[in-house]
């Protein structure tokens, strides 16, 4: 063991990227480094992991992309300020982002709402199995948490469903718990997809964020008891801030 407490990695069925991915994860969540902290230099990180700078640098970069560190160029590596307050969710769920925030004692705020009637194009009209041109409300938001920006959220919604009369001032952001209010009306099944990616102008915009930084993008296509889809929406987030997971039985 070193004197940073870091134990030279060993030969297995992972590759050392992998490896020393995990570890480190293992060492942030025991707290050896705690958020905001710096990790030692790559050539100290490497050393005492016995593995190749180049090794080191892959495993930081899928650190990177999963939101558990940020790197500075020409300053160094540090744990995601956000880290410890993550949030979980899993995908095998259906609830908003906003009950399982309150599920785990966290405040999210809806900022920058926009709500509007839109023809629906081709893409969203073969998405949510309608004619081209058909009225959909729109519904972009960010959500906000102790006053950073931590998801910009974009719905598309029936217009025969959802209006914009029942957006209200009281709308706490989440298009889903609105819609699993309408009395006539179940939703029993979400089609989701999530992939990452870097953050555009818009989004960087959005999110206060730098261009090309690393977001998730979660898809999801909401449908009824007859199968029909009813809503689709867009969800960037922040990967510092949220960790989504799916339970396979």
């Amino acid at each position: 063991m070193t004197d940073n407490g870091v134990l030279p990695l060993k030969a297995n069925r992972l590759s050392l990227a992998a490896q020393a991915q995990r570890y480190l994860v293992g060492l942030i969540e025991e707290g050896a480094y705690r958020p905001g902290e710096r990790l030692p230099s790559e050539n100290e990180l490497a050393a005492q992991l016995g593995i190749s700078r180049p090794t080191l640098r892959e495993a930081l970069l899928n650190l990177e992309q999963e939101g558990i560190v940020i790197r500075r160029h020409g300053v160094g590596t540090f744990i995601a300020p956000g880290y410890e307050h993550r949030l979980e969710s899993g995908l095998e769920r259906l609830e908003s982002i906003l009950e399982s925030a309150a599920r785990q004692g966290l405040s999210i705020q809806c900022h920058d709402l926009h709500v509007g009637e839109e023809p629906a194009t081709r893409k969203l009209a073969d998405k949510l199995q309608v004619e081209p041109g058909t009225t959909l409300l729109r519904v972009d938001r960010v959500l906000v948490a102790d006053g950073t920006p931590v998801a910009y959220m974009d719905d598309y919604t029936l217009g025969t469903i959802l209006s914009s009369g029942d957006i209200s001032d009281t709308f706490n952001g989440s298009v889903l718990d609105l819609l699993r209010q309408k009395p006539d009306l179940q939703v029993v099944q979400v089609q989701a997809d999530i992939v990452a990616l870097n953050a555009d102008a818009f989004l960087a915009k959005k999110l206060k964020a730098k261009p090309g930084q690393a977001v998730l993008l979660l898809e999801e296509l909401l449908f009824d008891p007859e199968g029909k889809a009813i809503e689709f929406s867009r969800n960037y987030f922040v990967p510092e801030f949220f960790r989504f997971h799916v339970v396979r039985r």
